[in-house]
C-alpha cells in the first residue's frame, strides 16, 4: 500500500506500508529505508502540497545518529533481495529432504534390502521352504550388486545382478543336511560398489528339529532309534577298555553311492582278523568312520542291541545322496559269519552291506552283490540263497543216483539202465547251469545273521 500522506525522510519519496510487518518502506531500490510507523514526524500542510499532508526530508546529516527509529540496508538492491529471499527457500527445501529422507539427497544409487532377517523351520527332516528377498535401487543410475552367504547350508540364488530401478527379488534356501538338531545362525551379506550405503545384512536362522538322517534312519530302521551329534560313543573297543574315539571332519560331506563303493573296495580296514578280545566289531567301525572322515566322507558309528544278547555289535552308517542311508559292516574275517556252499572264509570279501530293521533279523551281503540297501531286498536275496541251496541239495541227490548207476558198470545201449543214466546226466546237465546263473547273482559267501536287532544308536 502507497500513501502519499507519508515521505521517505531520505529521499522524499512515498513511502510503502507493509500491514503484516507494520512499516513503512522506501519503493526507491537505491534508497531502501524502513521506518517503523510510530517513528514519522509529526505532518504538516503545504502549500505545494494542493493540500495533501507531506513532511520535509530533512537532510542525513540532521538525523541523530543514535535513532532506532529508522534502518537503512546501504544501497542494498533489489536483486539482492530476491537472492537472499531464493537462498533461503532452497536452504528450507534441503532441511525438509533431509528431514523426510536421510538418503534422498543423495543423487547417486542407493542399496535398499528387505526383510532384514529371515528364520527358516524344519520340523520333520523333510527340508525348509525357501525365502525371498527383495533387492531395490532407491536412487539414481545403474546398480550392481551381488550376494554371499558365510555358512556351507546357506545359498543365495541369483547372487548378482544389476538394478536401473524397481526391485529384484533373490531366493535364500537352507540345506539341513547333516545339520545337528537345534539352531543354527547365518548371515547373507547384498553389497554394491556403487552405492553409499553398502553393504547390507540380512541374518538368517534355522530351527532344525529333526534331522534328515534322523528321519530317514527312522523310517528305515523303525522309531526306537537314537541319533547324537558331535558326541563320543560310551563304549570301549573290547576286554582292553580302550574308549572308541571318534574323529570327525567338519568338511566331511555326503557322497554318491559309487563314490561310496570305491572308497570301501580301496579301504584296508576289513582286511584285519578279528581277534576276540583285541580286535572287535567296535574298533572296526572306528577304523572305518576315521578313515572315510579323512578322506571327505561323512559317517557315523552304529551301535546295535540284540534280542537276548548281552552284547551287542557295531557297524557304520553312510547318507548317500542317491540311495539314501546305507548301512556298512567292515568287520574282519570271522569264519564264524560265514556260510557257503563251496566257497571257503578266508576268499570272501570282508566289505559287507548291512540290513538293520527293528525286530527283524541282522542281515549281510557281500558289497558287490547288494544291489540295493533296503531290507526287502535282502529278504529275496536271502530267499534266492535258500532256493539255491534247496536246488544244490537236489543236485547233489540227482549225482547221488547218477554215480551210483553207472559206476564200476558198462551199459548197454537202449537197455533200461542206459536210458535212466542218460536221463540223469541230462537233468544234471540242465540243472548245473541253472545254478552257475544263480551263483553268478548271488556270489561264492553268504553271511549268517548274528541277531534280531533291538535298538539302534548312531553317532555322527
Amino acid at each position: 500500500m502507497t500513501d502519499h500522506r507519508f515521505r521517505c525522510p531520505r529521499c522524499g519519496r512515498a513511502l510503502n506500508y507493509d500491514v503484516a510487518m507494520g512499516l513503512w518502506w522506501c519503493p526507491d531500490p537505491d534508497c531502501g529505508t524502513v521506518v517503523r510507523q510510530g517513528a514519522l514526524p509529526e505532518q504538516r500542510p503545504s502549500a505545494q502540497s494542493g493540500g495533501v499532508h507531506s513532511f520535509s526530508a530533512p537532510a542525513q546529516r540532521d538525523l541523530p545518529q543514535d535513532t532506532e527509529e529508522e534502518w537503512q540496508p546501504h544501497g542494498w538492491s533489489t536483486g539482492r533481495r530476491i537472492l537472499i529471499v531464493l537462498v533461503a527457500l532452497l536452504t528450507t527445501a534441503a532441511v525438509l529432504m533431509m528431514a523426510l529422507s536421510p538418503l534422498s539427497w543423495f543423487r547417486g544409487v542407493v542399496l535398499s534390502v528387505s526383510p532384514h532377517s529371515v528364520t527358516f523351520v524344519d520340523d520333520w527332516g523333510t527340508g525348509t521352504m525357501p525365502q525371498a528377498i527383495a533387492i531395490q535401487n532407491d536412487g539414481k543410475g545403474e546398480m550392481n550388486w551381488h550376494a554371499t552367504t558365510d555358512v556351507a547350508w546357506l545359498t543365495v540364488e541369483p547372487s548378482q545382478g544389476t538394478l536401473q530401478g524397481g526391485l529384484q527379488v533373490v531366493t535364500l534356501r537352507a540345506d539341513i543336511t547333516g545339520l545337528a538338531v537345534g539352531q543354527h545362525e547365518g548371515v547373507c551379506t547384498i553389497a554394491s560398489e556403487d552405492s553409499r550405503n553398502s553393504p547390507q545384512i540380512v541374518g538368517v536362522l534355522l530351527k532344525v528339529e529333526r534331522s534328515p538322517e534322523t528321519r530317514a534312519i527312522q523310517s528305515l530302521v523303525g522309531d526306537d532309534v537314537e541319533v547324537f551329534y558331535g558326541e563320543q560313543p560310551p563304549y570301549v573297543e573290547g576286554p582292553n577298555g580302550n574308549e572308541i574315539y571318534l574323529v570327525n571332519n567338519s568338511l566331511a560331506t555326503n557322497v554318491s553311492w559309487s563314490t561310496l563303493a570305491t572308497f570301501l573296495e580301496m579301504d584296508n580296514t576289513d582286511e584285519n582278523p578279528y581277534l576276540q578280545g583285541e580286535r572287535m566289531c567296535g574298533t572296526f567301525a572306528e577304523m572305518l568312520h576315521n578313515n572315510a572322515e579323512a578322506v571327505g566322507i561323512r559317517t557315523a558309528w552304529v551301535s546295535i542291541d540284540m534280542v537276548g544278547q548281552e552284547i551287542g555289535h557295531a557297524l557304520n552308517a553312510f547318507v548317500t545322496t542317491d540311495r539314501g542311508v546305507v548301512f556298512v559292516d567292515c568287520t574282519g574275517e570271522d569264519a564264524g559269519l560265514v556260510v557257503s556252499a563251496e566257497a571257503e572264509a578266508g576268499v570272501c570279501d570282508y566289505d559287507k552291506i548291512a540290513y538293520v530293521l527293528k525286530g527283524r533279523e541282522y542281515g549281510l551281503i557281500s558289497l558287490d552283490y547288494a544291489e540295493s540297501s533296503d531290507y526287502p531286498f535282502y529278504e529275496k536275496y536271502t530267499k534266492a540263497w535258500e532256493d539255491y541251496t534247496t536246488d544244490l541239495d537236489e543236485f547233489n541227490a540227482l549225482a547221488d543216483e547218477y554215480n551210483a548207476l553207472v559206476a564200476g558198470r558198462r551199459l548197454v545201449v537202449g537197455s533200461q539202465d542206459a536210458h535212466r543214466a542218460t536221463s540223469l546226466y541230462n537233468e544234471l546237465e540242465r540243472r548245473r547251469v541253472s545254478m552257475e546263473m544263480q551263483r553268478q547273482l548271488l556270489g561264492s559267501c553268504r553271511w549268517d545273521s548274528i541277531g534280531v536287532v533291538e535298538q539302534v544308536e548312531l553317532y555322527w
